[in-house]
């Protein structure tokens, strides 16, 4: 758990899935904290803002626009309580692309990092390959970072959740999106390349946010193990923090 330190700014965080743990974070300090400033969230694809996004056409996000119920929920917060605004927003296209063994494993090598070894019998592909993929797979929260910033000003973007080791409480708390695409018995896939995912991501979130004048905040060191793995009594499950994650997470965003 995060240290305890009166919270000293109202918080507005605004995403996807990864606003779960900052609730249940954030539930549980105002209940024991009523008096002090409020930590407030914002899921953009939950059904009372529909439709999150507008002017998609065949995938193209470039004329983008968050719908008129998000707008107007956001703008609120904002005029009411005058908080400092961060981001969760995306954050799985990693594990999307190799949580799971792939049919044909695959690694590559991080330029500049070294983390884990690559994973035996892997085939070894090209970094820019694998940034090509990712950026792919990132067009839609390259959006939403840049209609955060036109409704919000400048924010902080919240690094998602480092992958997790241990590949027992993988398999056994997967997810129904990795069990419906399972094609026989699942596989977790190796240390290596989950970890190198995950950087990558990492570094592209960070250009995005960067290139909007904003603020790209690392998770905080207190949820990681020494070789910077999300510690278990963190994680809800493979690809999420819990509510002890959110209360690290928290108490980062009133010290930024």
């Amino acid at each position: 758990m995060a240290d305890r330190r009166p919270q000293s700014h109202n918080l507005l965080v605004i995403g996807q899935s990864h606003v779960a743990a900052i609730r249940a974070a954030a539930k549980a300090h105002r209940e024991a904290h009523p008096d002090e400033p409020r930590t407030r969230v914002i899921h953009t694809r939950e059904e009372v803002y529909a439709p999150e996004l507008e002017g998609v056409t065949q995938g193209d996000h470039s004329q983008a626009r968050f719908g008129p119920g998000l707008v107007a929920a956001i703008e609120d917060q904002l005029a009411r309580h005058q908080p400092r605004v961060a981001s969760v927003v995306g954050g799985n296209a990693h594990n999307m692309l190799a949580l799971m063994r792939h049919p044909r494993p695959f690694d590559f090598l991080l330029s500049g990092e070294e983390g884990p070894p690559p994973d035996a019998g892997a085939e070894i592909i090209p970094e820019a390959l694998v940034r090509a993929a990712l950026e792919e797979r990132l067009q839609p929260d390259f959006a939403r970072l840049r209609l955060l910033r036109d409704v919000a000003g400048p924010f902080i973007h919240v690094e998602s959740p480092p992958p997790v080791r241990d590949e027992g409480f993988i398999l056994e708390r997967a997810e129904s999106w990795f069990r419906d695409r399972a094609t026989g018995e699942m596989e977790v896939a190796g240390v290596g390349v989950r970890w190198r995912m995950w950087r990558q991501l990492s570094r592209l979130m960070r250009e995005a946010v960067e290139g909007l004048s904003g603020r790209f905040m690392p998770v905080p060191e207190s949820v990681c193990d020494p070789d910077g793995f999300l510690r278990i009594d963190h994680a809800a499950d493979p690809t999420h923090g819990n509510a002890s994650f959110g209360a690290a997470v928290i108490a980062a965003l009133d010290r930024a």
